[in-house]
């Protein structure tokens, strides 16, 4: 099992595509791929996909939205005659019923279409995917997140124990202590490149580490359990400017909901009676499992769906008082790639938030680094990390009130992670707005938060 980490934008997810032979029309493709001894071609790679080597793909738009979520994962045998599909339907309801028990997704999910699953949910259904058919390789890209910190661990365990079978595994992963935890081998990905591949026991001391962003990355992962630097550190600017403990009770709210449930037609509530302020300068983590309703809670504090009961007031405005423009409040979904309009270029995108040449803007992208040659690409030519950082400009172009944060920087490196949080949290002090974050990362909650709600959604 080696684990491949490293800088968000670095090629991680186009290496893992390259090694299944799916390239891009406009590619230039060089080197060569052997598959038990076998060299392989574009042909005989093909062949392989999907039974020999399978893939858990890094974005859930790779579910079809129009097919049940439990055909889904069953699939279809390829190059058989209709008769010996029938015979194979059995099997296959079988398998999908014994996964869908291992990953704790209820028999009624199967007859769920994609977009009534929760982000961790959905994850859940591309790894089931991929293990259906039993590869002699899997390469999974981004698996765990959105996972809970059980299921994520859960996750990681049984593809250890997947490579335990004599299989072996591909982890692209930005979650590094997960990669230490199952990994025998940690590669690190930089610009393109392996700068280092070292045993994952070395990621214990970054003096163990030859190349510094290997040993940047250590340094996060230690940072993030209380020893040195980090986002929250005392000595860290950041960390020396942010309020300690509660909120002063003196700041305006800014947001509240009261009564607030949901429920789709037919089915029970995701989440019930949630009564939730949040103040100027406060920082709010929303705490719950896989499933249990965080992200609708989240879309419908922002406006995007409308609660079955309750309001939610913004800056002492319901929804209809403040008309049909959810400016005031910003969400940052834990899927970038979902958020802007595929046909369309970066630049024209965050000129729909407003000036682009305004000072504000100018600055907002030297902020959060966005490169000046990213503003002339489509959404698909940019790393998952790459359109986070286009998604934090464009929310905070429109100067909002509250900033929802669902899980944004799960699938970024902990150095890139470290990075965003500073500037969000500098912006925070600077603009006093409000924050809810979603997170299944306790260390960052403990970090970040000055209240958390861990029983905000037991329905």
């Amino acid at each position: 099992m080696v684990a491949v980490v490293g800088a968000s934008g670095s090629g991680k997810t186009v290496l893992a595509d390259a090694l299944l032979g799916l390239y891009e029309p406009n590619s230039t493709v060089s080197g060569d791929i052997w598959f038990d001894g076998e060299q392989m071609n574009a042909r005989s790679l093909a062949r392989l996909r999907g039974s020999g080597v399978s893939l858990v793909p890094q974005s859930v738009s790779h579910l079809d939205p129009l097919m049940r979520v439990g055909r889904q994962v069953q699939g279809a045998p390829r190059g058989v005659t209709r008769a010996e599909r029938l015979r194979d339907r059995c099997r296959r309801e079988v398998r999908q019923r014994e996964l869908f028990e291992l990953y704790g997704l209820a028999p009624e999910v199967e007859q769920m279409y994609p977009h009534e699953l929760s982000g961790g949910m959905a994850r859940r259904v591309l790894l089931m995917c991929a293990l259906m058919e039993e590869p002699r390789l899997l390469i999974a890209d981004e698996p765990t997140p959105g996972l809970d910190v059980e299921l994520s661990v859960r996750a990681v365990d049984d593809l250890r124990a997947f490579a335990d079978t004599g299989a072996g595994v591909i982890l692209i992963t930005h979650d590094l202590e997960l990669a230490v935890r199952v990994a025998d081998r940690i590669a690190v990905f930089k610009d393109g490149r392996v700068v280092e591949e070292t045993a994952a026991r070395c990621f214990a001391n970054p003096h163990l580490l030859e190349d510094p962003f290997s040993q940047a990355l250590c340094r996060e992962l230690i940072a993030l359990h209380g020893v040195g630097g980090g986002v929250g550190d005392p000595d860290d600017a950041v960390g020396a400017s942010l309020p300690p403990g509660s909120p002063d009770a003196a700041e305006p709210v800014l947001l509240e909901a009261h009564g607030l449930s949901f429920a789709y037609a037919a089915k029970e509530p995701l989440f019930a009676d949630v009564e939730l302020t949040v103040r100027a300068n406060e920082r709010v983590a929303l705490l719950g499992a896989s499933g249990a309703g965080k992200t609708t809670l989240c879309r419908v504090l922002a406006g995007y769906m409308e609660p079955s009961a309750g309001s939610v007031r913004v800056e002492g405005a319901s929804a209809g008082e403040r008309g049909r423009s959810p400016r005031r409040v910003q969400l940052i979904s834990q899927h970038p790639e979902k958020a802007f309009d595929p046909r369309m270029r970066m630049e024209a995108s965050l000129a729909e938030a407003g000036d682009f040449d305004a000072p504000w803007t100018q600055e907002l992208l030297e902020r959060f680094g966005i490169h000046r040659g990213w503003l002339d690409r489509l959404p698909h030519e940019l790393s998952g990390g790459e359109l986070m950082r286009f998604c934090l400009v464009r929310a905070f172009m429109t100067r909002p009130a509250i900033l929802i944060c669902d899980e944004s920087t799960a699938m970024l490196d902990l150095v890139t992670q470290a990075e965003l949080w500073r500037q969000i949290l500098h912006l925070q002090v600077q603009m006093r707005f409000g924050l809810i974050f979603v997170s299944h990362h306790p260390a960052l909650v403990r970090r970040i938060a000055t209240r958390s709600y861990s029983e905000l959604l037991r329905s």
